[in-house]
């Protein structure tokens, strides 16, 4: 299959970008246990050394995959709004963009993203919290602890990314009968609550703790004496 694509490339084809893209398409396909470096270059129609002239390695183009998945975010934000506004904002977006890719989640959860679209993303949303007054320490822990919920809250997601609502009704339906049927005695509070546990994963959850943690961070701020331009 990987021939039939590719005979026709010109030599000289191969490029970081392309790399990328196709290592993107290969996981979106095939899940995160797909990526390797032979089952690209197979991909490709090429030897696996003929990559290592535009990535350094497995790491390297992990890097670049999740850098390509922060490409699409509109970073500058509507400054009419508070920064909780702008932060709120902006956390769907990321969050709607790893949606769209869930098999990379993995992978930005076990390494940080350090290319230039997850630089910019780290300008903006220092952009956003250092003018507000807080401390370097703690801009710099609100970005770990955000881009951390946000990852985290996909990571639970993506098992129902991209099934129909038939699929994702009936999912909630099992979890909803699992909570409710645990013994009332044992689990009193985890029986009453089972309708909303089994949705955990949905829209309004995610503003939810996303409210509640910006909430929070705002009960932290302290009193601006000395606003940065």
């Amino acid at each position: 299959m990987a021939g039939d694509t590719t005979s026709t490339r010109p030599r000289g084809f191969l490029s970081r970008e392309l790399l990328i893209k196709e290592a993107l398409a290969l996981l979106d396909e095939h899940g995160p246990g797909a990526l390797s470096m032979r089952r690209l270059a197979d991909r490709l129609g090429v030897a696996p050394t003929a990559l290592y002239t535009h990535v350094r390695g497995k790491a390297d183009l992990i890097d670049g995959l999740i850098d390509q998945v922060y490409a699409g975010l509109t970073l500058e934000l509507d400054r009419s709004g508070d920064w909780t506004q702008q932060l709120a904002t902006l956390s769907q977006q990321i969050r709607a963009h790893l949606l769209a890719h869930p098999a990379v989640v993995p992978y930005a959860l076990q390494q940080p993203g350090l290319g230039p679209h997850s630089l910019r993303l780290g300008e903006a949303i220092y952009r956003v919290l250092r003018p507000a007054g807080f401390s370097d320490q703690a801009v710099v822990g609100t970005v770990y602890a955000l881009l951390t919920y946000i990852l985290g809250f996909v990571a639970l997601e993506v098992p129902r990314a991209g099934t129909d609502p038939q699929t994702s009704d009936e999912v909630v339906r099992r979890m909803w009968a699992f909570f409710a049927a645990l013994p009332p005695g044992e689990f009193p509070h985890t029986v009453e609550l089972a309708a909303q546990l089994a949705r955990i994963s949905t829209d309004d959850q995610f503003q939810f703790g996303i409210r509640t943690f910006l909430a929070g961070l705002n009960a932290q701020q302290p009193e601006l004496k000395h606003p940065r331009p």
